[in-house]
């Protein structure tokens, strides 16, 4: 088999699977239920409504092998190599159904990069660790919006709380402070900060006892900084 011929097959096989995992998100209804939903649907879809049904599966399906093809960039790599390393490991399987499912409906291009390059990274190394912390990573990428990415490289700069503080220094930022450098977060600021805590990017840094949310000072968690670092354009990734 020559190598265009064995690319072709390659990406057959990326495709396939990005289409069998794509099915998951509801793309198609089997069985005597969906036998029936068919029949007393189809008269009520317009071809207006057919037409956008068709774009949406399209879209998910071409992002689903976007991600593989992606993965298979960051490691350099085959396509076909991916594929395998996916079927023969159910944990890192697992992981590349969360992100393919997930990267199916995100229009940020960024957060669909940065997805893959989380699943790249447990594709690469495969330990329960790196899995683990792919995996919050995937987590925390797929409840960000633009927004949220702003104000966490903005808190970049803030200095996280240490075990043994010094009064002399200052730990965190506080909100006010965020909004300062980018305005444009100020209507959704405290919700948006909210967000980031939840998903564990985002960390309370203040030095000492208070109970005014307004002095208190925030900076970017361990998890934070790798999923910032994830998120990052990468040079090498179009090459």
């Amino acid at each position: 088999m020559n190598p265009e011929s064995r690319k072709t097959v390659e990406k057959g096989a990326v495709d396939t699977v990005a289409a069998a995992i794509a099915t998951g998100a509801g793309i198609a209804i089997g069985g005597p239920v969906g036998g029936v939903m068919g029949a007393s649907s189809a008269p009520v879809l317009s071809s207006a409504a057919v037409m956008l049904i068709e774009r949406v599966r399209g879209r998910r399906l071409h992002r689903s092998g976007e991600v593989l093809r992606n993965v298979a960039r960051s490691l350099r790599v085959e396509e076909g190599e991916v594929v395998e390393r996916l079927i023969s490991d159910d944990g890192v399987l697992e992981l590349a159904s969360r992100v393919i499912l997930a990267a199916q409906d995100i229009s940020l291009e960024q957060k669909r990069v940065a997805l893959a390059r989380a699943l790249a990274a447990a594709v690469a190394d495969g330990s329960p660790a790196t899995l683990d912390v792919s995996g919050l990573i995937v987590r925390a990428i797929s409840g960000l919006d633009a927004p949220h990415i702003r104000m966490m490289a903005i808190l970049e700069d803030a200095t996280p709380l240490p075990e043994r503080p010094d009064d002399a220094v200052k730990y965190g930022m506080q909100l006010s402070e965020v909004v300062r450098r980018d305005p444009g977060l100020a209507e959704g600021a405290y919700a948006i900060l909210r967000q980031l805590i939840y998903l564990g990017v985002a960390e309370d840094a203040t030095n000492g006892m208070t109970f005014l949310d307004s002095v208190r000072g925030y900076a970017l968690s361990g998890l934070g900084k790798k999923v910032l670092e994830t998120l990052r354009d990468d040079p090498s990734a179009g090459s």
